[in-house]
């Protein structure tokens, strides 16, 4: 599955340039970071908690609008499942993260400072220039060396089946030492600009370089394509030292250590395989009771559908951490997810939160939740009435589960042209065209015709059946 996303990036860079051009244009950027987002949404499993998507994207756009003067691209951060620590950014400004580089990292400010980086690489074109150079090497090759320098080399290069040529060339054709001296200058730039601790881009990577050649190459495949000689090392730690910013994580969007501590555990939670994580945090609890990993042991158990025993836990984790609201949305989900759905609507209408920051974040979450609980207790138009707000949210359009339990509310309600334009753009992010065109079809046949929803039905149509005609497939 790798390989078709490594096979379709390198059709689209070997069509859209031509040896006139210096650089890919932007807009060929934006039309090759689209493709691989829609061959990633479909071969790979991307994390559909939608507050721990929506923290991530913020984030990003709090760097972009603070720490970045002009920026040609509007950046979107995904998170995949994989445990390996790594992120990787495409042309386009799509720039995709692991689940298991959250573990790794310590602060908001940390994350902060590796999003940076990413952003720079970006910002700089660097892919760009990648690619303007692959271009002048045979497509075996480039199809190796892609693999290399887009998803990090290791597992993935043998998927694709790097030769020993294609791995010589890979060092020729992957960041240069200028090109992460640029990419550290740009990202320290944005990073202390918006507010976060100027060495926390320095110290998580430090934090890696210390793990032996052994433990990178099976779990830190970042740093096989953002190699940290020991100078590079010494000059973050110059920049961090040349600012008059004081070394303190400063929580710029959450403001709150705890919160990004909560969205560590969800996130492992989710990820990890549930019967495993239960496993070793109820060995690490004999050893020390701690209410972090008790909490996190609740949110394994319900992952794993252990919902009497993750209640138990989660209540007991709660009494030892700071009274936070957000906790209170954890044990609505848990009665959500259990089947409780009045008790979760109880806790979900009490609770509101602000429209910033954090609570931005929280009150999107709350609202899905209490969305679905509605329409679960049969009240359906109140259901329907937050979907319609939350359909204006540039958070949940990439979401296709978002769409999928739209769809499913507007079928429920008889709204045949609703549910099958909303199960099309279920279908149309998950990378199904076929079926999203079959939906959007379908969703013509009952809307009325030149209302908003109709003429985006039929533009998707024309669009998704011009992509199919034109798509040169693997």
């Amino acid at each position: 599955m790798l390989k078709r996303v490594i096979t379709l990036l390198l059709i689209f860079v070997f069509i859209t340039i031509t040896p006139l051009k210096a650089l890919i244009s932007l807009e060929e950027e934006e039309k090759i970071g689209k493709e691989v987002l829609q061959e990633v949404s479909r071969s790979l499993e991307i994390l559909k908690d939608v507050e721990a998507v929506t923290y991530v994207n913020l984030l990003g756009e709090l760097l972009s609008q603070k720490g970045v003067s002009f920026s040609p691209f509007n950046f979107r951060f995904f998170i995949i499942k994989d445990k390996t620590f790594n992120a990787f950014s495409v042309p386009g400004g799509y720039i995709f993260l692991n689940t298991g580089l959250f573990e790794s990292l310590e602060s908001e400010d940390e994350l902060a400072g590796i999003l940076a980086h990413e952003m720079s690489h970006n910002l700089a074109r660097h892919v760009a220039k990648r690619i303007e150079t692959i271009k002048k090497m045979q497509i075996a090759t480039t199809a190796a060396t892609l693999a290399a320098i887009f998803l990090g080399g290791g597992q993935a290069g043998q998927i694709v089946g790097i030769t020993g040529t294609a791995l010589a060339q890979t060092k020729l054709l992957a960041y240069s030492r200028m090109d992460e001296e640029e990419a550290d200058r740009m990202g320290f730039e944005i990073l202390t600009k918006a507010g976060f601790n100027p060495q926390a881009m320095a110290r998580v990577f430090q934090r890696l370089s210390k793990e032996s050649s052994f433990a990178i190459e099976l779990n830190y495949r970042y740093l096989l394509t953002h190699p940290l000689p020991q100078e590079r090392l010494n000059y973050l730690q110059n920049l961090a030292e040349r600012s008059a910013i004081p070394f303190k994580d400063r929580y710029t969007l959450s403001g709150d250590p705890y919160y990004f501590l909560r969205l560590k555990a969800r996130i492992r939670g989710e990820a990890e395989d549930s019967s495993d994580l239960i496993l070793v945090l109820k060995a690490q609890l004999k050893e020390k009771d701690d209410p972090l990993l008790r909490y996190q042991l609740g949110i394994a158990l319900m992952e794993s559908r252990f919902f009497v025993e993750a209640e138990k836990e989660l209540t007991t984790a709660l009494k030892g951490l700071p009274s936070r609201d957000y906790f209170k949305l954890d044990l609505a989900e848990l009665y959500f997810q259990k089947g409780d759905y009045v008790k979760a609507r109880e806790i979900l209408s009490a609770l509101s939160f602000s429209k910033s920051g954090l609570g931005e974040i929280l009150e999107l979450k709350r609202k899905y939740l209490l969305a679905r609980a509605y329409s679960e207790t049969g009240e359906l138009n109140q259901s329907y009435q937050i979907f319609k707000a939350l359909d204006e949210n540039k958070f949940l359009k990439q979401d296709p589960f978002f769409y999928y339990h739209f769809g499913l509310l507007c079928s429920r309600m008889e709204l045949l042209g609703e549910s099958h334009f909303y199960f099309g753009k279920y279908y149309e992010n998950r990378g199904d065209f076929k079926t999203a065109v079959f939906h959007y079809k379908k969703a013509l046949s009952f809307l009325q015709k030149d209302s908003k929803m109709y003429l985006e039905a039929e533009k998707k149509v024309k669009d998704l059946d011009r992509g199919k005609e034109k798509k040169v497939l693997p």
